[in-house]
């Protein structure tokens, strides 16, 4: 062996000693006082509470949202959001459509969900599938279409009130926007693609319409996403959406039970099962601290006077998507006092009669 290669292995052994020693070392002195465990949970809080976002405040928050209604006297006059059009209230109107939003305007709804997503060269626009057809009489992919392709696409084709709304058609986030905030009402920004474009697009949109900071939530399914916003902009006010099995099934109902299964292998279909529960685990424990949600939206079948409780207590709002039944809704919101996002407008006079 020559004297390179000797020094070469000297050293090597020098390093592998002092590690070994060294860890046996830190063993008994340090973890002798501390145990290991206890030293990982204090390495993850601080982490969180290094990295995470604080919340807006609460006045920036009653801007969009006013008081929450658990807050509200019956007959009070001060502002509060009761009802949220979802998809601009698609069983009334064909969803996520311009003249669907005006259409609660003159209804008196104030309050807009709607989705956003973009076509494969880049335009952000308005629409909740990933294709045309539930919709429309061509069946189009939308993130392998341009906007010229989707632009002129009716989607009043399938609708029950066709009639009343013989051509509507998919609209761009800016001209959703500017109708918005032109009739004065305010809107839920709800994320549908999991690409970290659309982290660009909100931004770049709450710096073109800098009033959409007291008039627009965002909200996704994907915390990473509202991480990412409200990492660069902490004055936007963001919710996060959950229902049982999101991982899981494509659906759930709690009536008629989950839906079809998104993995068709066992092993995959045990992986999703794992996500669920950390999910469900991390969603009221860290995942709110860490985003600094205002808002959570959950499933009305996963909803509970307890559950509730515990979000509030936590300074966060509960709202309930979808709800439909008047019955529902009279439950939801003069019981449970919390807003829901519906399709439908039936039933709306008798609900908040006396609210």
């Amino acid at each position: 062996m020559d004297q390179a290669s000797a020094h070469i292995l000297f050293s090597a052994l020098k390093i592998a000693v002092f590690s070994i020693g060294g860890v046996r070392l830190f063993e008994e002195v340090f973890l002798s006082y501390f145990p290991l465990g206890v030293l990982i949970i204090v390495a993850i809080v601080c982490s969180v509470f290094y990295y995470r976002v604080p919340p807006p405040s609460s006045d920036v928050v009653e801007a969009i949202l006013g008081k929450d209604l658990s807050e509200i006297d019956n007959g009070s006059s001060q502002y509060v959001v009761k009802t949220v059009a979802h998809r601009g209230a698609g069983l009334d109107a064909p969803e996520n459509t311009l003249a669907a939003f005006k259409m609660c305007k003159d209804k008196g709804c104030d309050f807009i969900e709607f989705d956003v997503c973009l076509t494969a060269d880049g335009v952000p626009i308005v629409f909740h599938d990933s294709s045309t057809g539930r919709m429309a009489d061509l069946d189009l992919v939308i993130n392998e279409k341009n906007w010229a392709d989707l632009c002129n696409i009716n989607l009043s084709a399938k609708h029950p009130f066709k009639d009343r709304y013989p051509q509507t058609n998919i609209p761009t986030l800016d001209q959703t926007v500017n109708q918005l905030l032109a009739a004065g009402q305010r809107m839920f920004i709800d994320i549908k693609d999991n690409d970290t474009k659309m982290v660009k697009v909100i931004l770049d949109l709450f710096e073109k319409y800098p009033e959409l900071e007291s008039k627009a939530l965002v909200t996704s399914f994907y915390p990473f996403l509202i991480y990412q916003i409200r990492r660069k902009n902490p004055n936007i006010v963001c919710s996060m959406a959950w229902r049982p099995y999101a991982f899981i099934y494509e659906s759930f109902n709690y009536a008629q039970g989950p839906g079809p299964r998104r993995a068709k292998t066992w092993y995959l279909h045990l992986y999703l099962q794992i996500c669920d529960i950390l999910q469900e685990w991390l969603l009221p424990r860290v995942t709110y601290y860490f985003l600094g949600l205002s808002v959570i939206l959950l499933h009305k079948d996963a909803l509970g006077p307890k559950t509730i409780l515990d979000w509030r207590n936590k300074g966060v709002r509960v709202m309930a998507w979808t709800v439909n039944s008047p019955i529902e809704k009279q439950y939801l919101a003069k019981v449970l006092k919390i807003t829901y996002l519906t399709d439908t407008f039936t039933g709306e006079s008798s609900t908040h009669s006396g609210l």
